[in-house]
């Protein structure tokens, strides 16, 4: 398995750094600029700021399938709560792609049907790439841990 690790029956998705890598870089290439051209500007702090942002934001995403609990649970973002659903409560899932101006794709993610306790359908986002192969790689490897359970 290329993009989870397994610890016993627990799958954890390694960090999935396609989205982060390209923003720090940019941000921070934006830092190193406002310190050397603009070193009296408030400028640079603002970037630094967001790369800290950024980091904290990759460290608290995380993604684990529990083969023992039979259930996933996901984290997203700097301020997402977890969400935790069984995996008997899994409807399907879904690729979905952003497009700008109807040709250009944004984003690509991969999104988890499940009803909740009080049969209420809801979506959890598992994983996001810039390109649908990484997706359904990730996707292929979801349906093989639980398959596998």
């Amino acid at each position: 398995m290329k993009n989870f690790e397994r610890n016993g029956n627990e799958y954890k998705m390694k960090p999935q750094l396609g989205t982060y890598v390209p923003l720090v870089a940019i941000f921070s290439i934006m830092a190193i600029v406002g310190f050397v051209k603009m070193p009296e500007s408030s400028f640079k702090w603002w970037m630094l700021g967001i790369v800290v942002i950024l980091m904290i934001s990759l460290l608290r995403a995380y993604f684990i399938i529990d083969m023992d609990r039979r259930e996933m649970r996901v984290r997203k973002g700097l301020f997402g709560k977890e969400v935790t659903f069984p995996l008997e409560s899994i409807q399907g899932f879904t690729i979905h792609k952003l497009k700008q101006y109807g040709f250009i794709t944004v984003s690509v993610s991969l999104l988890a049907r499940y009803r909740n306790e009080n049969g209420k359908e809801k979506k959890a986002q598992l994983a996001q790439s810039y390109f649908t192969k990484p997706i359904q790689r990730i996707y292929d490897e979801i349906e093989e841990i639980i398959g596998e359970g």
